[in-house]
């Protein structure tokens, strides 16, 4: 028989992709094509499928890290942190600050005292995570865009007024102009210690977004907090704020700030030191990875399930096709170039089933808050229907998640996802179109 020599791969696309996508002229035959064509779209559509929950985990988890990375580090954290002694003169803090604002590459600095007690009202009490804050977060503009203000005002004017979280008011169930009686633990010496309470005003209540990282607030000044705390109890830092924190150049000014405290006699003995933002988040951030790695994972087990439903089908689809292969083998095409057909079918059905799934998943993606929030408005709205108790539907509870999801589209995810799926259909290709060398075309044409 003679073979085809050197064809052009443009002929053999064509007759692949007219074998798959083909319609009969003969509307008599709809039926049977129907019936041949309705496992292998299905094969399409369980790869356009699968891929559009990876794009939502992907997306919708990296804009959820993001998210709550840049909360901790403009509202809590900083980008460094430079531990001081408690007995650290307040003078020579004040000098050592201004060193530290004029380096290159830092945009603010801000002193800080963090520690822990008791805050109590006359409707209950919880557990207070007291910040001494001083007025410079008040120009920090990475503070301002993350805090919002329920009530009141963002920071305590004067030493007897506080800044509650907003879940820590609603558990004391106080608003502005209330009282709040702060009890902490005073050291007599290196062993006792006695209870020291303290009432403050509450001037304002805010958050930042996110409870698990507000939760807690009590803020009043920092002279206050130096005055209510010890250093076995609390501790002092100086919050540093530069213009590129996830840059490389973290590490070196952290370097540089280390040794402007020296040469105001801060050393490791007396517990000062810088620590970055890696470090002192570090556990947080690594959960975080790990539950997105978890979850993409599971979602490339499903594209590699679908791969393999489109081998199935495209099996299937070679043995019912076995005379139109016959037909074309009869021609002169070779065992490789019928091969070479289905492999470039199955390959061009990957990437329809690939760009569909891609654009699905990352319209998805962008619109998700809307989405979220029709979907709460529909259920919501059945449930005053079908229940007379009329609770608030929220499919995402702000207790553990942001109350709005920034979406962060990194598009290099979306090409490495496309060639990915491109790749697995291809391969997945390989054993059907392997197949279809296997038929002898004078044999199943006498049989036909």
């Amino acid at each position: 028989m003679h073979q085809v020599k050197n064809p052009n791969i443009r002929p053999l696309t064509f007759v692949g992709l007219r074998l798959l996508f083909g319609r009969p002229a003969n509307e008599q035959y709809n039926d049977l094509y129907r019936a041949r064509h309705s496992v292998f779209w299905g094969a399409v559509l369980g790869i356009g499928i699968s891929l559009v929950p990876l794009y939502i985990v992907l997306f919708v988890s990296n804009g959820m890290i993001q998210g709550i990375t840049d909360r901790y580090l403009e509202t809590k954290t900083s980008h460094l942190q430079m531990i001081l002694p408690f007995s650290f003169d307040a003078t020579q803090r004040n000098a050592l600050t201004q060193d530290v604002s004029r380096m290159p590459g830092i945009i603010s600095t801000s002193f800080e005292v963090d520690g822990i007690g008791l805050a109590a009202s006359q409707n209950g009490s919880t557990s207070a995570q007291i910040r001494g804050l001083d007025e410079a977060v008040l120009q920090d503009k990475g503070f301002n865009r993350f805090i919002s203000v329920d009530e009141g005002q963002m920071y305590p004017n004067r030493q007897n007024e506080v800044v509650l979280g907003r879940y820590l008011a609603r558990k004391l169930e106080v608003k502005t102009g209330d009282s709040v009686t702060l009890i902490t633990l005073k050291s007599n010496d290196s062993t006792n210690y006695l209870p020291k309470l303290a009432v403050f005003r509450v001037a304002g209540i805010i958050s930042s977004g996110y409870r698990e990282l507000d939760a807690n607030w009590f803020i009043i000044q920092s002279d206050a907090a130096l005055r209510l705390l010890n250093s076995a109890t609390a501790y002092a830092f100086m919050g540093i704020k530069i213009s590129k924190p996830y840059g490389s150049d973290l590490d070196r000014i952290a370097s540089e700030v280390s040794r402007a405290g020296q040469k105001y006699g801060l050393t490791s003995e007396q517990g000062a030191h810088v620590r970055t933002w890696r470090e002192i988040e570090k556990s947080l951030f690594q959960s975080f990875s790990s539950t997105r790695s978890v979850l993409v994972l599971i979602m490339v087990i499903a594209i590699i399930v679908a791969a393999l439903n489109l081998a199935s089908a495209l099996t299937t689809f070679v043995i019912e096709h076995r005379a139109e292969i016959a037909i074309i083998r009869s021609f002169g095409v070779s065992r490789t170039q019928a091969a070479l057909i289905f492999l470039l079918g199955g390959t061009a059905t990957g990437a329809i089933g690939c760009i569909a799934g891609s654009l699905a998943g990352i319209a998805i993606s962008i619109f998700i808050n809307q989405i979220i929030s029709g979907m709460q408005a529909i259920l919501g709205f059945a449930s005053k229907l079908l229940s007379a108790d009329r609770q608030t539907i929220q499919l995402l509870n702000p207790d553990y998640y942001l109350e709005h999801i920034p979406i962060t589209m990194d598009w290099r995810f979306v090409v490495l996802i496309l060639l990915s799926g491109i790749t697995l259909s291809a391969i997945a290709s390989i054993l059907p179109a392997m197949k279809s060398t296997s038929i002898a075309p004078a044999e199943l044409i006498r049989h036909e």
